[in-house]
């Protein structure tokens, strides 16, 4: 009884076990899965776009060697079944002619000793009689016999050995052919393989990237609305665009996208150069035009993009002023807006804290902290209902 439920077990240790690795293998993939995701969720606007065009050239290379190889392998298809049985014939002769070679070795060593035995049974010095005589003759008769055949034999088994030569040499180069044949057809699957691979990656990069320009709007046209309910920006009239990103337009069809596209007013900035609402930071996307070359699509970013380049940043007021606007929002995550002087404002979102300090009404100094960003922080600049390009304020380092 004993010796059965240790058996019952170790049967189910070894059940649980494989089902225990097959779930770790399983979230494994899931988390190597995600992790790719998360790259390119990550990557810039731009990069995703150079990813997608490179992808589409690498699609149809693979499709342009995948038609040219199976375009080989369709004219050597018929040659190969040509060869197969052409190769099966010729080993099959080659194999009777190894036997006849054996055979022919056989009867030319039996030769030889039968030669050589009626050289021993002949004496040297036969007395003159008439016996002596009739047997010297038979031998030698004997002896002419057995070398004519050997002759004969060899000759046979000279011819027979260079045609298996002959025949091998035939037998390797169809071989050779064969395995051409087949290298090609594993590399046409390797190939099919691959485009699989890349059409999947294309798109789900397409998709990333369609979501990538439909949250640009989405966050442009929630920062616009805020901003228009403060009376910062004129109310302009309400412009339906898309909401996910088209089809891939044709040549020289550049369709417009984004609530400011034209219609924002935009002027240079006047004023001294002030700090920068981050120590240390790159520029991730610029203000202005951008035209993404996959859907061939004009967006006008109304703000600009900068990348910390540190977790958890600080972010200040790049101008003394009064807080007029302070919390979190659906898409723009926290943001705070400052009134500054000259009818200036400041918009800084997609803050993950805001400083305690500040809250509607608040008296806000040059380089004070207002919050923390934990990599990107979109920054916008206003005057009197015109946008600015807050790289023409700012000190960049």
């Amino acid at each position: 009884m004993i010796k059965f439920f240790a058996i019952l077990s170790l049967a189910l240790v070894c059940v649980f076990g494989a089902s225990v690795k097959e779930k770790i293998q399983d979230k494994k993939e899931t988390l190597e899965s995600a992790k790719k995701l998360e790259t390119q969720l990550n990557k810039k606007l731009e990069e995703l776009a150079s990813d997608i065009i490179k992808g589409e050239q690498s699609v149809k290379n693979t499709a342009s060697q995948i038609d040219e190889l199976a375009k080989q392998i369709g004219e050597l298809e018929d040659s190969a079944k040509d060869a197969n049985s052409e190769l099966d014939k010729l080993t099959s002769q080659n194999g009777n002619l190894i036997k006849d070679q054996k055979n022919m070795e056989q009867r030319l060593i039996k030769i030889i000793s039968e030669d050589f035995a009626y050289d021993l049974i002949a004496p040297n010095e036969y007395l003159e009689s008439e016996e002596s005589i009739i047997a010297n003759e038979v031998l030698d008769k004997l002896n002419l016999v057995m070398r004519d055949e050997f002759k004969k034999i060899a000759k046979n088994y000279e011819s027979t050995v260079n045609l298996i030569k002959s025949q091998s040499d035939k037998i390797e180069t169809i071989k050779f052919s064969l395995r051409e044949f087949k290298q090609k057809q594993a590399k046409l699957k390797e190939l099919q393989n691959k485009q699989t691979r890349n059409l999947a990656d294309l798109k789900q990069d397409k998709e990333i990237y369609s979501k990538k320009l439909a949250k640009i709007q989405d966050q442009q046209d929630e920062l616009r609305k805020t901003l228009e309910q403060l009376q910062i920006l004129a109310k302009k009239e309400s412009q339906k665009t898309p909401t996910k990103a088209p089809n891939i337009a044709s040549k020289g069809d550049i369709k417009q996208i984004g609530s400011s596209y034209q219609t924002s007013n935009v002027k240079k900035y006047n004023g001294e150069k002030t700090i920068a609402p981050l120590d240390n930071f790159s520029v991730k996307q610029k203000f202005g035009d951008y035209v993404d070359p996959i859907y061939n699509i004009k967006i006008f970013n109304e703000s600009v993009v900068l990348r910390s380049n540190e977790l958890d940043a600080k972010v200040k007021s790049v101008l003394p002023g009064t807080v007029v606007f302070a919390k979190d929002t659906a898409i723009l995550e926290k943001v705070i807006i400052i009134e500054n002087t000259n009818g200036i404002h400041t918009i800084y979102a997609h803050l993950n804290k805001i400083a305690p300090t500040i809250q509607v009404g608040s008296k806000v100094k040059k380089g004070y902290v207002i919050g923390r960003v934990n990599q990107d922080l979109t920054f916008e600049v206003t005057q009197k209902s015109y946008h600015i390009d807050p790289l023409e304020m700012i000190s960049l380092r």
